[in-house]
């Protein structure tokens, strides 16, 4: 972070120097207390359980610079305090302050699916050529985004954002902050549905990514699917403040940006990247083809940012997923896909067609409940099983799977009633990891995915113990 005034910050929140030196210089910010040191900025949040302006004496006890405050009955005499109306507010203020200070190009990520992945790939092309802040862990919400506008230094020449959201109105905040100068949208699928009611509702609020752009700006859509078509009607161009050319990319288009020829081999997979008169050959050390879309976009915006192909390609080759993201663990004679992380519907598809694509082996799928959709719950649930046997139906099946939590039952039922795949429903997660061991064969693939909630990684962690 670049070093600047109490003072400055003061103005730039609208705030009220309660006490203090105005000219104290301010190096961090945090909302954690544990964090929070000589120099540093407290913004205490208000969160469900917990009012962290109680921490404010501790902080300034540790020599933290300033603190904002929304209760004015705080007082003392170490370090400064500016009072504002809202601590949250008055963070994302200052966040877009001081994001106003670069003139750099920034690319927001959004969409359903695949955010982070594509985060890194992009992030790693761009490294290549510009000192590049990235999204650290998952800070791409109303406070995470906030907060990573601080990590931009004086020789900061590129960002790459993640920007998350699950309520209406969550995107056009995030743009004012971060700025984005290009985007891409990954994919439109049913995460947050509860809460937002439908894709085209879904598209509508993560289109507002595009809200701040300049004259110049440029929003990548993944085209695959109905998507083109979907985005068109449902991006809405007209709340853009500046101009905004879309371009599409993906696997299953054929004008672009777009990929032909994958293959994979077991140990990763190969595309030919094609756009006008480019054709390259690129190899990934990932496999499945939700991967070849986030380096197709990668490629994309290399060529938009000036980054040779050549050194875009080693940097693809040359990415390793992110743990409990897809990373493949080899442990007891199987391989483990660990991507507990999180979970959607349209994630646990794409997963599952990867994993089919994998050479040798038998296929087993450990899928816990996908939270947070809301009354379609069932119905979506219902739709994972239906998707699992329909690719039976075609000759990519499943040998086992296992499903975990109450959500994931209506899984097991369809599967159960509809195709002769072994499907085994578990109360928890450690009678999950016997299913598996008593059933698993040297070579197979075994997913493990569920939302976050779920907490899946202990069936990768199990079935990891010899």
């Amino acid at each position: 972070m670049k070093p600047i005034t109490v003072a400055r910050i003061e103005d730039a929140v609208s705030g009220t120097l309660a006490w203090g030196n105005a000219d104290e210089l301010v190096t961090g910010v945090s909302i954690d207390s544990r964090e929070t040191g000589p120099g540093s900025l407290f913004v205490p949040i208000i969160g469900e359980r917990v009012d962290a302006h109680r921490f404010i004496p501790d902080v300034l006890e540790k020599g933290a610079a300033v603190v904002f405050s929304s209760d004015h009955r705080i007082k003392d005499s170490r370090g400064a305090c500016i009072y504002v109306e809202d601590t949250l507010c008055a963070l994302q203020e200052l966040a877009a302050w001081y994001r106003s200070q670069f003139e750099i190009p920034v690319i927001g990520i959004t969409g359903s699916v695949g955010k982070t992945t594509t985060k890194e790939m992009i992030a790693a092309v761009m490294e290549k050529k510009y000192r590049t802040v990235k999204t650290i862990g998952n800070r791409n919400s109303q406070i995470g985004l906030s907060l990573m506008m601080f990590e931009l230094e004086e020789d900061t020449e590129m960002a790459v954002f993640e920007m998350g959201i699950s309520l209406p109105g969550e995107m056009e905040r995030l743009a004012e902050i971060a700025r984005p100068t290009a985007a891409v949208l990954t994919n439109i699928g049913v995460s947050h549905i509860g809460n937002l009611g439908s894709r085209e509702n879904i598209c509508r609020e993560k289109g507002k990514i595009i809200t701040y752009f300049p004259a110049d700006g440029r929003l990548y859509v993944c085209g695959n699917g109905d998507l083109t078509e979907l985005s068109k009607a449902c991006v809405p161009y007209d709340c853009c403040v500046g101009g905004c050319d879309t371009e599409y990319y993906g696997s299953e288009l054929t004008d672009g940006y777009y990929a032909e020829g994958l293959a994979t081999d077991g140990t990763g997979q190969t595309f030919v990247y094609r756009h006008g008169d480019t054709a390259e050959n690129v190899e990934l050390s990932v496999m499945g083809s939700h991967n070849v879309e986030n380096a197709i976009v990668a490629l994309a915006l290399a060529e938009q940012f000036c980054v040779p192909l050549e050194e875009a390609k080693e940097a693809l080759l040359a990415y390793k997923p992110i743990s409990m993201r897809g990373v493949i663990q080899k442990a007891a004679g199987v391989n483990i896909i660990d991507d507990t992380y999180n979970a959607s519907p349209d994630s646990i598809k794409s997963n599952l067609k990867a994993m089919f694509a994998y050479p040798g082996g038998n296929k087993i799928a450990v899928l816990g409940d996908v939270l947070e959709l809301g009354e379609q719950s069932s119905k979506l649930h219902e739709e994972i099983g239906r998707f699992i046997t329909k690719e039976a139906g075609q000759g990519r099946s499943l040998s086992l799977l296992v499903t975990v939590g109450r959500e994931m039952a209506a899984v097991h039922e369809v599967v159960k009633e509809h195709s002769a795949i072994l499907s085994v429903h578990c109360t928890n997660n450690q009678e999950a990891v016997e299913t598996v061991k008593k059933n698993m064969r040297d070579g197979d693939w075994i997913l493990v995915k569920g939302s976050r909630g779920m907490h899946m990684e202990e069936v990768a962690e199990g079935l990891a113990k010899e």
